[in-house]
């Protein structure tokens, strides 16, 4: 009987995947906030000039929106794991979150859900060959989404 090769690479890296995400969670606070504001500004970085493509500010370039829209996606979904207990103001770190996040985590859990699936949402659109006038009420979707959190829970300079 012969054997694939294929299979010990996948399982490989999926054992390494599935043990990388407990080491995470073991991180300190302050590299949960570190992990955070990183995964954010990384978010903003590709966020921006997708809608300054969509309001006309910047040429669309349908390679880059594409290539941000998954990169957003991507990017959503680990946002959630830089949020770990002994990470905010209160524990003496310096972070712009909101005090209200430490008892109404519910709340900020189910709109950092609705933020991933309009960003997979987005993503999909993307990949789908939507033009960029179809692109744009999907897009506003995921940015309302952002704001809902922001304003709730990021506190102001």
């Amino acid at each position: 009987m012969k054997k694939s090769l294929i299979n010990k690479p996948v399982l490989a890296v999926a054992l390494l995947l599935s043990s990388a995400s407990p080491l995470l969670h073991a991180a300190s606070p302050e590299d949960a906030v570190e992990f955070r504001q990183g995964v954010f500004r990384a978010l903003g970085w590709n966020f921006g000039p997708m809608g300054a493509m969509l309001q006309g500010r910047k040429p669309f370039d349908a390679e880059a929106f594409a290539q941000g829209a998954e990169r957003v996606a991507v990017l959503a979904n680990m946002a959630a794991e830089g949020f770990v207990e002994g990470s905010g103001d209160k524990d003496g770190m310096t972070t712009r979150l909101s005090d209200k996040y430490w008892y109404q985590q519910d709340n900020f859990d189910r709109l950092m859900a609705q933020m991933v699936e309009n960003a997979g949402v987005l993503s999909e659109e993307v990949a789908a060959g939507k033009d960029h006038e179809e692109l744009r009420p999907v897009f506003a979707q995921l940015a309302s989404s952002c704001k809902n959190c922001h304003d709730d829970y990021r506190d102001r300079d």
